[in-house]
């Protein structure tokens, strides 16, 4: 919480300082303010947004979320790094308490279902997915953990994104307890995706792997 406040007030400083500077150079007061609010803005929006959705760095995904896990996406993906697979499916709970958005509801239950290791019910639950990728995605973690490769294999042929690639062979990699083609498509995976995405896909993967392998983090 201190953080968050810090960093309110570093924004309010910063922007003052800039005013100053602006009115120093002669501007008038009108693009003084405009540009002050623009600044403001980039700091406040712009940089979350670039955490979020394009940031390659763990270490700075993590620390935002952990001034952010109050809220239930933020909480569910920072969970998956620091907390219990219990707390990990209270999280998933509330994002499906919190958000009606049908797209949010289906990929956070198709989570909870993971976590629950319901592998029956997530194949029946993917088939009612409508975003495709996402269908064949998480029907081909059900077959797999299921130990039917062959339909797993069906779904992985369909897939088109990288990081849907890579993670469903790193988790077929990691019921075939095939210790290093995991690891390397767990990097690959990681690899292909950025923002918080990456940082879900490799706590996910190195978290699945932990009662097979000796997991390796970086």
């Amino acid at each position: 919480m201190f953080s968050k406040y810090m960093n309110f007030i570093l924004v309010i400083v910063a922007g003052a300082l800039l005013a100053v500077a602006l009115f120093a150079t002669g501007l008038q007061m009108w693009l003084v303010f405009t540009l002050v609010m623009i600044f403001t803005f980039i700091l406040t929006m712009g940089y979350p947004f670039y955490i979020i959705y394009k940031s390659k760095s763990l270490k700075l995904i993590d620390q935002y979320l952990t001034n952010h896990k109050n809220k239930p996406i933020f909480g569910y993906a920072h969970s998956l790094a620091h907390g219990t697979d219990e707390e990990i499916i209270t999280q998933l709970n509330k994002i499906l308490k919190s958000y009606a958005n049908a797209e949010v509801q289906e990929i956070y239950k198709a989570n909870l279902l993971v976590f629950q290791k319901n592998w029956r019910g997530l194949i029946d639950f993917s088939k009612t997915i409508e975003n495709v990728g996402y269908r064949d995605y998480y029907a081909g973690i059900g077959y797999a953990m299921s130990n039917n490769m062959g339909k797993a294999t069906e779904c992985l042929q369909k897939l088109r994104t990288p990081w849907f690639v890579h993670s469903l062979k790193a988790i077929i990699a990691l019921k075939q307890k095939n210790e290093d083609q995991f690891f390397n498509e767990t990097r690959l995976a990681t690899k292909s995706a950025v923002g918080m995405q990456r940082y879900v896909l490799h706590h996910l993967l190195n978290r699945m792997a932990n009662s097979v392998f000796t997991t390796k983090e970086g």
